[in-house]
């Protein structure tokens, strides 16, 4: 769907042509470290969320290097955090003033996929700006979730280049009066390729050495010994994995992907893929310092290995605190395979014979037909396959699953997440089980499942869904293939 509602921003070419005579010239040494900072952020008011993101050139300095993008969300590496409340509405205008066509997407929002709200197949083109607007639920799911565009097949460009920021729904940590008050590290991920001073989308490995915190490149964080921390961790890159560590210290895991877990699991490695999020509680450590690391990272044999690298700093200092216990207590969660399902499906993802094309149950994505139809109330069981020697990352839209197996091991219930490694194949398919509910009625509509390593969505792993009311006919959109 084309959208026009405004005029052109006049000049725009001769802006691009300034910007890039602005680039290039960082250092030839690192800049010296920054302290940590949270993002900025836009917080809802009076029951509204009302911003303007504008989509716009301009050039940012990243590890000490001056980058000229193609566009970024109001000229920031780290546009605003939007924070809002559950049953607030989202008014928010994006204004294009880029070059390429775009639009938006809120990872991991229960909302409608229709009209002004999480629409992705919308085509804002360059010049136009479009006003979205929609409710987030009462009832929805309090957390860490993140916006970037989801314009096929732009997603890579746009969001290795800098298009992505974060959004918060709600207080996650309000069942716990005790952890009232606790300071709040949000830490927003994002890796960043040049050559001559601009970002290029190809993940490969060589010359990737900008991975930054919140657009900060290995900031220094200042604890307080034994003082509980609340860190909202988010991978909001295009293609890599984040395995991070902190010198042994354990991370206390909370939330998955924006979703309260019904119990702590302590871990001291968190590996999160692209659009996974992680919320954990992190105590502060012994006087000290110590490092925060991403380790080297490999998907597989026909995948990509990563480089590590050090993220931040984290020295703890000051006066000792009396220590705050953890929860023990979290609110209830239905597992949902200890009920009815009302159909299996069969997914597979692979990779194919051209390193350029990658398929979902043998097909590369098209936007002139529809894959899967649901029925709203519907609870599926979807086994999904990777027959890749790389891993993949299976993410729906609107909605979130509890994973139950991953190659024939019962993964004990925790709770929900919207994103789940399908791992490397070997001798044979890696096979992920996940029951997806398609249950909440502000979800009918269509919209898209795919992997999240976007090179590998814009390159043909997506497909479309549309969940639609009970009873109604079939949808008017001829269907990809006929359904097993």
């Amino acid at each position: 769907m084309s959208v026009a509602t405004s005029a052109w921003a006049g000049g725009l070419l001769g802006l691009i042509g300034v910007l890039a005579g602005c680039g290039g010239g960082g250092g030839s040494g690192g800049p010296p470290p920054v302290p940590f900072s949270n993002p900025p952020e836009i917080v809802s008011e009076d029951g509204v969320l009302s911003a303007t993101l504008t989509v716009e050139p301009a050039v940012q300095t990243i590890a000490g290097e001056d980058v000229t993008f193609l566009a970024l969300y109001n000229g920031l590496y780290m546009p605003p955090v939007l924070r809002v409340q559950p049953g607030d509405a989202i008014e928010l205008m994006l204004r294009n003033y880029g070059v390429l066509d775009t639009n938006l997407h809120y990872h991991g929002l229960n909302v409608t996929p229709m009209g002004t709200g999480d629409n992705i197949f919308l085509d804002i083109e360059p010049g136009i700006t479009f006003a979205y607007s929609f409710p987030i639920p009462a009832e929805h799911a309090q957390g860490l979730y993140w916006y970037h565009p989801h314009f096929d097949p732009l997603l890579n460009t746009q969001i290795a280049g800098g298009m992505s920021g974060g959004l918060i729904i709600g207080d996650i940590l309000a069942p716990f009066p005790l952890l009232a008050g606790i300071p709040e590290r949000v830490m927003l991920l994002k890796d960043l390729k040049t050559e001559d001073g601009q970002p290029v989308p190809d993940p490969a490995p060589a010359g990737l050495t900008k991975r930054t915190i919140n657009g900060l490149f290995q900031p220094q964080l200042t604890m307080q010994p034994n003082q509980l921390e609340f860190w909202r961790i988010g991978n909001i890159g295009s293609n890599i994995y984040y395995e991070l560590s902190l010198d042994g210290q354990p991370f206390n895991i909370i939330a998955v992907d924006g979703n309260l877990q019904n119990q702590i699991t302590t871990t001291d490695t968190l590996i999160i893929p692209p659009g996974g999020r992680i919320e954990a509680l992190v105590y502060g450590p012994q006087p000290g310092s110590y490092t925060l690391r991403a380790a080297e990272f490999d998907t597989g044999p026909a995948g990509d290995e990563y480089p590590g690298q050090l993220m931040a700093t984290v020295v703890s200092k000051g006066t000792q605190v009396v220590p705050i216990g953890l929860p023990l207590s979290f609110p209830p969660l239905t597992d949902l395979s200890q009920g009815p399902i009302t159909r299996q499906r069969s997914i597979v993802f692979a990779d194919t014979a051209n390193p350029n094309q990658f398929t979902i149950n043998g097909k590369p994505y098209s936007p002139n037909c529809v894959d899967t139809v649901t029925t709203l109330g519907d609870i599926e069981e979807w086994t999904i396959q990777n027959t890749a020697q790389e891993a993949h990352v299976f993410h729906i839209h609107q909605l979130d699953f509890q994973v139950t197996e991953i190659n024939g091991e019962p993964k004990p219930f925790t709770g929900y997440q919207d994103v789940v490694t399908l791992p490397a194949a070997t001798d044979s398919p890696s096979v992920v089980k996940v029951i997806i509910p398609f249950t909440n009625p502000v979800i009918v509509g269509k919209f898209v499942y795919h992997c999240h390593i976007i090179q590998h969505e814009d390159q043909g792993m997506m497909a479309t869904i549309i969940v639609q009311q009970p009873g109604a006919p079939p949808p008017d959109e001829p269907l990809c293939q006929p359904e097993g």
